[in-house]
């Protein structure tokens, strides 16, 4: 493959708005010959403004290696971390985000079985390169460019009447947010689950997993709109942060103490989380968005859980299989609710600023439709 490079910088664009998905795929159908793509690309971790749109030629897939012609990007706060260089693991330099992906198969290398040109598909890359026109995901295990081994992609093929749009927020979100509820929690039908941020990507997939296991919903958000997003998606109790102390609003909805707390948000929260547990009532702490606050572990007078995460550890679990067999069902079976927030993939910055401000209201996804010519 033509592993990604320098390229030149090209302009970014401060013109919101995004056409239609499927229809920029078509578009993107009659350009097919083009030798040149857009990709993101980071030289020095910090602010948004470090990211810069370059062209490069596309890749060609070598063995073991599939071509996707990317229609939309997923971001996730993971991202972010990484663009800082605040993320768990060091950010190479350069670093090119973007890990997750809607598109069509365009080409395929040699030794590649099972998939073919034409092919719908959402893909995990965790080769990174995703905030691109044009991406390789490698099917098979392989070394990166500063060391370490790299997982092979996750490839998810799409039916016909799912489109792209709809589909991407399930291939991360959902399937961590069900293997922390249903493979790690294990929560039982009808309980009451208090979940932070409800708003956010990860938190309002947990919610969505909770209505549909029946269980009464305590959400936190900021502000008018995220609330009502939340009462859309099913939560019978909404607290506003900015307006409530949402201890004392969760006692209120629940005076025994809740038994489960799923918290992305941290600051605060994760020691606040101990006034609102019922006794043997568990957090999971799968994120920090507000802060990485230590937790006072040794605080008296109820015994309770704390369960801390790390993708990779899930992934080599049968809860990876589960979560993605129910995914395919909810595919087939339920409403989905698809990307919120869509940004031309020349708006990169401005949706980086987005998500550091916590001004993303479900999922954010950049599209990657091509230029003319």
């Amino acid at each position: 493959m033509a592993a990604p490079g320098g390229g030149a910088d090209l302009p970014l664009s401060s013109h919101p708005g995004a056409s239609s998905i499927e229809h920029g795929v078509e578009m993107m159908n009659a350009q097919s010959t083009l030798q040149t793509m857009r990709i993101v690309r980071l030289d020095e971790v910090g602010p948004p403004e470090n990211l810069k749109l370059v062209e490069q030629p596309v890749p060609t897939p070598g063995p073991g290696e599939i071509l996707i012609r990317v229609a939309l990007a997923g971001m996730i706060y993971g991202d972010t971390e990484a663009r800082r260089g605040t993320y768990f693991k060091p950010t190479p330099s350069p670093f090119f985000p973007g890990r997750e992906v809607a598109g069509e198969i365009v080409a395929v290398g040699p030794d590649v079985t099972g998939y073919q040109t034409g092919d719908r598909v959402l893909a995990l890359i965790l080769a990174y390169g995703c905030w691109a026109d044009y991406v390789i995901a490698p099917l098979k295990e392989t070394k990166a460019h500063h060391g370490g081994r790299i997982p092979p992609s996750d490839i998810v093929k799409l039916e016909p009447e799912t489109g792209f749009a709809e589909a991407l927020p399930y291939l991360v979100n959902f399937r961590l947010a069900h293997m922390l509820f249903h493979g790690s929690s294990k929560v039982p039908q009808g309980a009451t689950v208090l979940v932070h941020g409800g708003a956010g990507g990860m938190g309002s997939m947990v919610i969505q997993l909770a209505v549909d296991h029946g269980c009464t919903v305590i959400a936190t958000c900021r502000g008018a709109a995220e609330a009502d997003y939340c009462r859309a998606l099913g939560a019978q109790h909404v607290i506003d942060t900015v307006s409530e102390d949402y201890v004392a609003a969760t006692l209120a909805a629940c005076p025994g103490g809740v038994p489960y707390s799923f918290n992305g948000v941290g600051g605060d929260a994760i020691n606040r989380d101990f006034d609102v547990l019922a006794p043997f009532g568990e957090i999971q702490a799968y994120g920090y968005v507000a802060a990485k606050t230590p937790f006072d572990s040794f605080r008296l007078g109820k015994s309770i859980s704390l369960k801390t995460f790390s993708a990779d550890d899930y992934l080599k679990t049968p809860m990876f299989p589960a979560a993605t067999a129910a995914m395919h069902e909810w595919f087939r079976t339920r409403t989905l609710r698809g990307v919120d927030v869509i940004l031309p993939l020349d708006q990169v910055v401005e949706a980086n600023r987005l998500l550091d401000a916590g001004r993303v209201t479900g999922k954010i996804a950049l599209e990657a439709a091509m230029r003319v010519g």
